[in-house]
């Protein structure tokens, strides 16, 4: 089961914010879920009364409708309260309380936009320590390769030595063994 109502308002003289002459508002409802339609595309709830308030349709202003003895009641409401009565009909309370908001939003976003402009320096602080550690760990692993090398080179160096100190004994050795064996072939 569901039901619809569509109210068209004339907007020949610009009251809601579209270019259109005429505005339909459409609310659709069935067992399970409201919907709303403005000029036939499908809205929140939340836009359509953000759509009448920039008309001038508050639910916080009953005033649209003069309910009777009311005229009699804003007679003798003090100065106070008939400001605050027009405030409320101009729509000037909801604007201030948007004003309110809004402005604390600015104060929120400008003290993340500080913390978030410290974290970045912090971070650009660390980005330039860890660029000087990685120029000196390329210092070092260049003067480590050099280190190695020079190593390197030295110990092939005595290993090439001490092999022909060991190729030269060796050589001796065998021709000990050889005149050896010659002396005692001739004995």
């Amino acid at each position: 089961m569901s039901a619809y109502v569509e109210i068209y308002f004339d907007n020949s003289t610009g009251r809601f914010p579209t270019e259109k002459d005429e505005l339909v508002l459409k609310r659709a409802i069935g067992l399970k879920k409201d919907e709303y339609f403005i000029d036939r595309k499908h809205v929140t709830k939340t836009e359509v009364a953000s759509l009448l308030e920039s008309a001038g349709f508050s639910r916080s202003n009953p005033y649209n409708i003069v309910q009777q003895g009311k005229v009699i009641q804003l007679t003798v409401m003090s100065p106070e309260k008939r400001l605050d009565l027009l405030k409320d009909i101009a729509g000037t309370k909801i604007y201030d309380e948007r004003r309110e908001e809004s402005l604390g939003i600015m104060k929120e976003t400008a003290a993340r936009r500080v913390k978030t402009d410290g974290m970045l320096t912090d971070i650009e602080v660390r980005l330039k320590e860890l660029d000087e550690e990685k120029e000196e760990l390329a210092k070092y692993q260049a003067l480590d390769k050099r280190r190695k090398i020079a190593e390197y080179t030295y110990y092939e160096k005595e290993r090439l030595k001490a092999k022909a100190e060991l190729d030269k004994m060796e050589r001796k050795r065998n021709e000990d063994s050889e005149r050896t064996e010659a002396q005692q072939r001739r004995e």
